[in-house]
């Protein structure tokens, strides 16, 4: 099952490229769309999505953790402190928040890569903040979200063949 999903990653990103305008026009119809509801739509997302979430392993990946911010939720930072065996102050070196208040976002990770990626692998992985443990993050509210999987496409093999299968079934779903 697993060889069905493609994980090499240039080979994700130039798909993802070369399908840019297909996923655009892919938003764009389910935006003008008002006849699959919205909970409707999240229920079949995530039955499209499961089989692919299954069967790609994001520790072979972590692409996402070198190349996103990651934005913090303030009860992220207890955990963190907590599993890093810092205190708040010295975790406060691990954090940046002018960029992210500029974004609309509580505070983010300072680095990117994240600093606590080793190889592939989360070296935090029990303690890690919530935008993390979601990633990528499908429902609820899919077409509100949908804007930001395009552009998490070219780097996350889960998004771009959710995508894809998306693309093979929007046909069938606005016909129903």
């Amino acid at each position: 099952m697993a060889e069905r999903y493609s994980q090499n990653l240039a080979q994700i990103a130039a798909l993802a490229l070369a399908r840019r305008d297909e996923f655009e026009v892919l938003m764009y119809r389910l935006q003008d769309d008002d006849d699959l509801d919205d909970a409707r739509l999240d229920q079949q997302i995530e039955a499209l999505a499961a089989p692919i979430v299954a069967a790609i392993d994001c520790t072979q990946c972590a692409n996402c953790c070198r190349h996103l911010r990651v934005y913090l939720e303030p009860e992220d930072t207890q955990r963190l402190a907590n599993g890093l065996s810092l205190s708040q102050e010295a975790l406060e070196d691990y954090l940046e928040r002018s960029q992210a208040q500029q974004a609309g976002e509580w505070a983010s990770l300072r680095l990117v890569p994240c600093a606590f990626l080793r190889d592939s692998m989360c070296s935090i992985y029990p303690h890690r903040p919530n935008a993390c443990r979601l990633y990528p993050q499908f429902t609820p509210d899919f077409r509100w979200v949908l804007g930001d999987l395009l552009e998490g496409a070219r780097l996350c093999p889960i998004i771009y063949h959710v995508l894809d299968a998306l693309s093979q079934q929007i046909d069938a779903w606005l016909r129903e």
